[in-house]
């Protein structure tokens, strides 16, 4: 088995590796503004390259739970980075929005969920995974924020897509080659990759409640988060739409860094509420007005909240999943939900409007509240009962 020393150091790789491979998530809104600025996309076109992209990642991490335990986890990232690069590769020389585009978004999005899957099983083996996950959402947003500020003032609107996917090229090649950096326990029988055989495939009730509860906060979310910059072009400019996904990116990190710092000192029911409670007045914020301060507001808030939360949502599936078979599962929910809410959002705009695209966002978010709640308690009995 592994030490606690290496525990820490494979969780530390994971933790870097896991936010750059994310990074074009993260700056897809300003990825969609160009799309919608210079090919003309609308925003249910917009919508379904944003799905394409997390539908992809859905696909691998969902079924990755048939080869998670079989390979080594270093092996998994290598091949997944590899595959990532050359969807992005592709796409430096077709990038136009039509199906081509599509398929190479999926091509890299299926590198990115191997190894995601394999990252986050890492995260759920470390020595507290609350504080885990809260960390790599922070780098992964500090990351992100960074980048769209760069891309918004920095990178003419002409140039944004060569250097976004050449740059994404390059952090898949670099990944790649750091996986060899894993360590993989020297006894394999007593590795997460080599569990009994006997284990149900089927998750517990708890488990897929846990499970539903980050998809329908996903599926909101992202439903809000790839038209952040279209919501501030809309009010003041492209420069205002930068800033509405860079100041959500930073309150994400802020609140990843409070995840991290509080890690499960008030258990797992509070912070949930808090950031279902908190998601839903951005939402509404967002609605009440064009101003751009007040949008900003709204859209710091919405990313405090969603980074927040995530880290106690996957952290109860992790301690409810004791054999680790279904946290690969995690981000498959993640981005299941990113697959939908762009695709559901883009539609109720183009047919609706926003503030119906607000209102079914956050009737989303309650319902997975609603969902949290029974696994929570099924997590409470099982630590009255003496489970750790």
């Amino acid at each position: 088995m592994l030490d606690q020393s290496q525990i820490t150091r494979n969780s530390t790789l994971a933790i870097v590796l896991g936010s750059a491979l994310f990074t074009y998530w993260l700056i897809l809104p300003v990825v969609l503004g160009v799309y919608s600025d210079v090919f003309d996309l609308q925003e249910d076109q917009l919508g379904v390259l944003a799905s394409i992209y997390s539908l992809g990642v859905f696909i691998t991490t969902l079924t990755s739970t048939l080869w998670i335990t079989r390979f080594p986890r270093k092996h998994q990232v290598m091949v997944g980075a590899l595959l990532s690069t050359v969807g992005f590769l592709l796409l430096t020389g077709h990038a136009t929005g039509d199906n081509l585009t599509l398929l190479y978004h999926l091509i890299s999005s299926l590198g990115l969920g191997i190894a995601y899957a394999a990252m986050m099983a890492v995260l759920a083996d470390s020595i507290n995974p609350t504080r885990s996950f809260a960390l790599l959402f922070f780098l992964q947003v500090v990351i992100g924020a960074m980048a769209s500020l760069v891309l918004t003032r920095a990178v003419s609107i002409e140039h944004t897509l060569l250097v976004v996917y050449t740059s994404m090229a390059v952090i898949g090649l670099l990944s790649a080659l750091l996986a060899v950096k894993f360590q993989e326990p020297h006894n394999t029988s007593e590795s997460t990759g080599a569990r009994p055989a006997h284990l149900g495939w089927v998750p517990s009730l708890p488990i897929v409640l846990g499970l539903v509860s980050i998809l329908l906060v996903f599926t909101g979310d992202a439903g809000v988060w790839v038209f952040l910059e279209r919501i501030g072009s809309a009010a003041e400019g492209r420069a205002l739409g930068g800033s509405l996904v860079s100041i959500n990116l930073t309150a994400g990190a802020i609140g990843s860094l409070t995840a991290a710092w509080l890690a499960s000192r008030f258990g797992f029911l509070l912070p949930m509420i808090i950031a279902i409670g908190l998601s839903v007045l951005s939402v509404a914020l967002l609605n009440l007005s064009t101003s751009g301060s007040v949008l900003l507001l709204g859209s710091f808030i919405n990313g405090w909240a969603w980074n927040f939360g995530a880290a106690y949502r996957m952290a109860l599936v992790s301690h409810l999943d004791r054999e680790r078979r279904f946290v690969a599962l995690i981000p498959a929910m993640q981005t299941l939900g990113n697959a939908i809410g762009p695709s559901l959002v883009g539609t109720v705009i183009v047919w609706g409007s926003y503030n119906a695209a607000y209102w079914l966002v956050a009737m989303l978010w309650l319902a997975a509240l609603a969902s949290y709640y029974p696994a929570w308690r099924a997590y409470k009995s099982l630590n009255n009962s003496g489970v750790q």
